[in-house]
Parts: C-alpha cells; sequence; structure tokens
C-alpha cells in the first residue's frame, strides 16, 4: 500500500518539472498506474485532479486579452449554439432508438455538447440522476476525452491545420476542459488561447441548457450555479488586460497554470476506474462514441472550410 503511494507520488514530481512529461504522456502514466497499481483512492484522487484542473484554467486567463475574449466570443457564438444544439438532439435521437436509459441518454448528450463532467454533474442534479447513472455517464465521456487528447493533435497535423483552425475543432468537438486545453497546449500558443476562449463560450451553454431543464421538470425546480472558475477564468483575463503593470507576474502565472495541467490530467488519470468502465454497456457506448464522432466530422469540416 505505501509502495503504491510513492509510485503515485513520484509521478506526481515528474509531471510538475517543467518540459519533461507532455499533457498526453501524463494522462497516460496516469491511466497505467491505474491499471497496474490500481488507485485505492480515486475519489481522493479525482477530487484533488479536478481542484487542480480548475485552477489551471483559472490561471490561463493571465495569458489571455479580455477584448480578444469578448470579440472571438461574438464571432463564435452562433457556431457554438449550433453545435451544442446539434449534438443535444443527435444524442437525444440515438439514445431513444438504442432504447437507452432516459438520464443516462440526456447526460451523455449533454456532456458532448457542452463541456464532458462539468455537464454532466449539473444536468444531473437538475434531473436527479443516481451515483450510477452520473458514474456510467462520466466513464464513457472521461475515456473519449482521453482518446482526444492523445489523437487530435496527430489528425491536427495529418492534416495541416492552422492554429484557428485547430483551436476552434478542438474546442467544439472535445468534451472537457481538460482535454481541450491540454490538445490545443500540445499544438501551439495560439491553438492554446482560441480553443481557451472558444471552450468558454461553450461552457457557459450550461446555464440556458440547465435552466430549460429547470423550467421543464415541475417536480424540481432547483436553482443551478455557474461553474465558478469561469467567472474567476474572465476576472484574471481582465487583470492581465486592464493592469499591465504586473505583466512579469501574470506570465509566472500563466506558465505554472500549464504545468499544473499537466499535473491534472495525471491525477484524473489515476483515478479512471476499470470496474466502472466494465459497468457500461454496449449500447451506451455506442451513444456516446456515435455523438461524438459525429460531431467530430463536422466540426473538423466546418473548420477546414470556413476558417
Amino acid at each position: 500500500m505505501k509502495n503504491k503511494k510513492v509510485f503515485l507520488f513520484i509521478g506526481g514530481i515528474l509531471c510538475i518539472i517543467p518540459s519533461l512529461i507532455s499533457v498526453s504522456q501524463a494522462l497516460l502514466l496516469g491511466i497505467c498506474y491505474s491499471i497496474f497499481f490500481g488507485n485505492e483512492e480515486k475519489s481522493k484522487t479525482n477530487l484533488l485532479g479536478g481542484y487542480l484542473l480548475k485552477l489551471s484554467v483559472i490561471g490561463l486567463g493571465f495569458g489571455i486579452n479580455f477584448n480578444t475574449l469578448v470579440s472571438e466570443g461574438k464571432n463564435n457564438f452562433w457556431t457554438t449554439a449550433f453545435f451544442v444544439f446539434s449534438a443535444m438532439l443527435i444524442g437525444l435521437f440515438l439514445g431513444k432508438i438504442l432504447k437507452i436509459n432516459k438520464k443516462i441518454t440526456l447526460l451523455i448528450s449533454a456532456g458532448t455538447a457542452i463541456c464532458g463532467g462539468s455537464a454532466i454533474a449539473a444536468v444531473g442534479s437538475v434531473i436527479k440522476a443516481d451515483a450510477n447513472q452520473l458514474s456510467v455517464s462520466t466513464g464513457i465521456v472521461f475515456l473519449l476525452n482521453a482518446v482526444a487528447l492523445l489523437f487530435f493533435p496527430i489528425v491536427g497535423d495529418w492534416l495541416g491545420l492552422s492554429q484557428m483552425q485547430f483551436g476552434t475543432w478542438a474546442a467544439i468537438a472535445i468534451h472537457d476542459m481538460s482535454s481541450v486545453v491540454g490538445a490545443a497546449t500540445k499544438y501551439g500558443d495560439e491553438a492554446l488561447k482560441i480553443a481557451s476562449i472558444t471552450k468558454m463560450l461553450r461552457v457557459l451553454w450550461i446555464i440556458p441548457v440547465s435552466l430549460i431543464l429547470v423550467l421543464g421538470v415541475k417536480e424540481n425546480q432547483e436553482t443551478f450555479k455557474i461553474p465558478s472558475f469561469i467567472i474567476v477564468f474572465i476576472i484574471a483575463s481582465c487583470l492581465f488586460s486592464f493592469l499591465p503593470v504586473y505583466n512579469d507576474i501574470y506570465t509566472l502565472l500563466f506558465r505554472f497554470s500549464k504545468q499544473i495541467m499537466v499535473l491534472s490530467l495525471y491525477l484524473l488519470g489515476a483515478s479512471i476506474s476499470i470496474e466502472n468502465v466494465k459497468k457500461v454497456g454496449k449500447p451506451v457506448i455506442l451513444q456516446a462514441c456515435a455523438v461524438w464522432i459525429i460531431v467530430c466530422i463536422l466540426s473538423l469540416t466546418y473548420v477546414m472550410n470556413f476558417l
């Protein structure tokens, strides 16, 4: 038991050494740890990884100009709206065809359309999904995130996508913020900025989607919260934009956040539960993969022809 924790700790130390391990390598390292050693403290590891992930996203705000954030948000509003609602409708349609539990169908559709685990958690609280439904939905979405993080940069290089094209594609097609930022970081700094901004706009769709569900479920008129890390990210962007006197500090925070991203992905990888993966039924896997592949193809076609 103690030896296992030592190996987990050593992996974490390696991840915080600059330029030693990439985001995709960190994720693979964490997954390998979970497979070969078994992580008996998956919940704690996942919780810490999630907190560090949000911290790293906030830190990225210290490298993104607020005026750029607003202008890109306006430019990409209708694009994100189209893909969010298209993914939701396709997911719900496939869930009905495959006769999947309605709540799991909605969770996976929202996770694919908006922002993976965050959307699943928000929607799950509104529709009162149980722990098993949340676990199954989060598990399959996380696996697809891992696939995206590893293969999106390879596909981008193979197709010769520009920084703008790749950043937009990653932000539209990849589920969680962690994998979006991770893939974009590997592709380039410009891709990272574009991906972060576009993904933030996509994440904000949690609000109207949750509101629609709240109004549509009479027995569950609950309130919902805007993810706090989004608000702090915007504040960080404002500080970077309007108080340039502290640029040296902002630069350090921006670089530090990119390294924290590596550590967070390692911890999230180490928290993968093989048992939960085995519980995911074939119809659920088929639905999740089909929706994601359709979104990937449509968004790739869009960026290659219109950007």
